[in-house]
């Protein structure tokens, strides 16, 4: 499809948002669907598709008629015989993610300081040593799968650090949370989604005795100071939302940054007027990130749950409908954005896109994703010369993120 292409409306309820190839550039479709329309209901994934900025942020501004409860929750009824594996228990645990004020605002209070912007910078020096450990192991070999071997551990043990996590566990922690991610969209065989459904009890059991332990023995990590932490009136952060916030931490605060920096190094690799620029002046980095942030938005959609009637555009949506808010298409629009098709690392406020959300759910790390694409990448293009593609580029096959998961590169002489 074109983006110059119409669209018919109708056509929209049946399109397939699983598709692959569709996937790889979900763009055109995107921009034809924003012109066709401010929402389509969107059967596939049994919920609406909201496509246009102006409403996006009038949503993520009502958190009363536009709820965040559902998020991290399977789009459809999972099968009885993944039900099972649950012996009755709600799977979800409330995390910041899926928490409405008031407990959002007492959830965020208790974690802010954590990821406070003096926090995160003073982690800079630890980050830097993290990605030349990482360069170390395959410097020699003069090629590599970058986004296997340095982006993957790299997020990975950012956020496991600062967790207090041993670096042996980032596979099996990697592992579960695709298992979360697996029972929200819910489209794989029954068998496969059992599997899941173990995998995120186990997900949840190892947090469980990660906290008893460090209640016990409790050290100078991110987890420790939460289990601790208390408002002025001796609020504090419950069982389940203690088990739940590591595992979001590790679901939302490493996928979409790995993504990030997957297609931050691609970009650069196939625009050699910009990797010069950037070799010869890293000042030039952080405005190239937020405008790859824009321009290849890594989380591409983000959920919300209606709590009543509502009008999107002409579009009357009933209560408790799931809405998809398409991110990756509200930074594409031109109302928003000059020419918003064309990548332009000197575009003025790239910063202005979706990519962290908006309103009280803006994204609480930010920060440390923006750090750790800053860092990592400098330290590849420090370390590595000629530094160049070798191989194909093909996208991940993967629901809901934007990147590759494969990125071979490689340095020194041709």
């Amino acid at each position: 499809m074109s983006e110059s292409e119409p669209i018919d409306p109708a056509s929209l309820a049946s399109h397939n948002p699983f598709d692959f190839a569709q996937m790889a550039d979900p763009y055109p479709f995107y921009a034809a669907a924003r012109r066709a329309t401010a929402a389509f209901f969107n059967a596939p994934l049994n919920s609406w598709f909201i496509t246009r900025p102006e409403d996006m942020q009038a949503i993520y501004r009502d958190p009363a008629r536009f709820s965040s409860k559902y998020i991290m929750s399977a789009h459809k009824e999972l099968p009885a015989e993944v039900m099972a594996v649950f012996a009755g228990r709600a799977p979800w645990l409330p995390t910041l993610l899926t928490t409405d004020p008031p407990d959002h605002t007492r959830m965020r209070s208790l974690l802010v300081k954590g990821f406070a912007p003096q926090s995160i910078a003073a982690r800079e020096p630890a980050i830097r040593r993290l990605a030349d450990e990482l360069i170390d192991g395959f410097i020699a070999d003069g090629h590599a799968d970058v986004a296997r071997q340095f982006a993957f551990p790299f997020t990975a043990m950012v956020i496991g650090d600062m967790l207090g996590m041993p670096r042996d566990d980032i596979d099996r922690l990697k592992a579960w949370s695709g298992d979360w991610l697996r029972l929200i969209w819910c489209v794989e065989p029954i068998e496969r989604l059992v599997e899941s459904a173990h995998g995120l009890l186990a997900f949840q059991r190892y947090f469980a005795e990660v906290i008893a332990e460090r209640r016990a023995r409790p050290g100078d990590d991110l987890l420790s100071v939460l289990i601790q932490a208390r408002l002025d009136d001796g609020d504090r952060l419950s069982e389940e939302e203690l088990v739940a916030v590591p595992m979001q931490l590790i679901v939302g605060g490493h996928e979409t940054t790995m993504f990030a920096m997957s297609n931050a190094l691609a970009l650069l690799m196939t625009r050699p007027a910009d990797l010069a620029a950037v070799r010869e002046d890293s000042g030039l980095l952080p405005q190239f990130i937020e405008e790859v942030l824009r321009y290849q938005t890594p989380l591409l959609f983000n959920q919300r749950q209606t709590t009543a009637e509502v009008t999107i555009g002409d579009v009357t949506i009933p209560a408790d409908s799931s809405l998809q808010l398409l991110l990756a298409a509200a930074n594409r629009d031109d109302s928003q954005f000059a020419e918003p098709d064309r990548f332009d690392p000197r575009r003025a406020h790239p910063d202005r896109h979706f990519a962290f959300g908006r309103g009280i759910h803006f994204c609480l790390g930010a920060a440390l994703a923006r750090l750790e694409l800053r860092v990592g990448i400098e330290q590849l293009l420090a370390r590595l010369p000629d530094l160049r593609l070798d191989g194909p580029l093909e996208r991940a096959r993967v629901i809901l993120f934007f990147g590759y998961d494969h990125l071979q590169l490689a340095w020194g002489p041709a």
